[in-house]
């Protein structure tokens, strides 16, 4: 059944040149989640219409299935990315792209994203909202690690402690400290999303791109190169 929607609070999270004028566009919106659909009249032309990332928008289309037709648009706010704070956005657009499932509602999501863009526009340091838009997005999809409590027997994480991270499981209790353990404070403090130490910060992006990959499949993501390169 063709479904027709108007003025959706969308992002543009990803587009993709198709036919002379148009473009495959991947959609974050606030009630359907991620929707795939072409935009027309957005390249080439004598006035093309382009579509822009990292601009809130209300959006319509028409259609059913995996791909519908946008049939209007009209740009509502604009976040002003730059340098490695565009890299870092387009790494979130990445993350949403190769992870959500199309059309369901994810509107708490919705939220964190356009609170990330706000801090990577006007933060300087741009580790802590990554960090914690990606835990918020590994919670979205059910897959959080909680790193404060032990995954077996429930207890709280102590201090003194050193854990190891299973993925899909959690932390557990290590003999003793290694190469591939974290230390109890250190997961405290990410658990309340404090990132001073560098240590803290170190751990939280090597327990999250281990918590994310299985979500993100076997393709290295671009924005990742983006950031090497830049």
């Amino acid at each position: 059944m063709k479904v027709t929607v108007l003025r959706q609070p969308a992002y543009l999270l990803h587009a993709r040149a198709y036919r002379e004028s148009s473009a495959i566009v991947e959609l974050l919106t606030l009630e359907h989640g991620r929707v795939a659909g072409v935009a027309r009249g957005v390249r080439g032309g004598r006035r093309p219409q382009p579509i822009e990332v990292f601009c809130l928008m209300e959006i319509g289309w028409r259609g059913a299935g995996s791909l519908v037709t946008v049939t209007g648009r009209e740009v509502v706010r604009r976040w002003r990315l730059s340098g490695r704070a565009l890299f870092s956005g387009m790494y979130v657009n990445e993350l949403l792209v190769r992870s959500l499932r199309p059309a369901e509602a994810v509107p708490n999501l919705f939220g964190a994203y356009e609170k990330t863009l706000g801090l990577l526009e006007s933060e300087d340091d741009l580790e802590p909202p990554l960090r914690v838009f990606e835990k918020r997005l590994l919670f979205e999809l059910g897959y959080a690690p909680t790193f404060d409590i032990e995954s077996v027997s429930g207890r709280e994480v102590s201090d003194d402690g050193a854990y190891a991270f299973a993925e899909g499981e959690g932390f557990r209790r290590a003999g003793a400290a290694g190469e591939n353990t974290f230390p109890g404070w250190v997961l405290r403090e990410i658990a309340n999303d404090r990132y001073e130490s560098r240590e803290v910060r170190r751990a939280a992006k090597a327990i999250l791109r281990v918590a994310l990959q299985p979500h993100l499949g076997l393709r290295p993501l671009a924005s990742r190169e983006l950031f090497r390169r830049g």
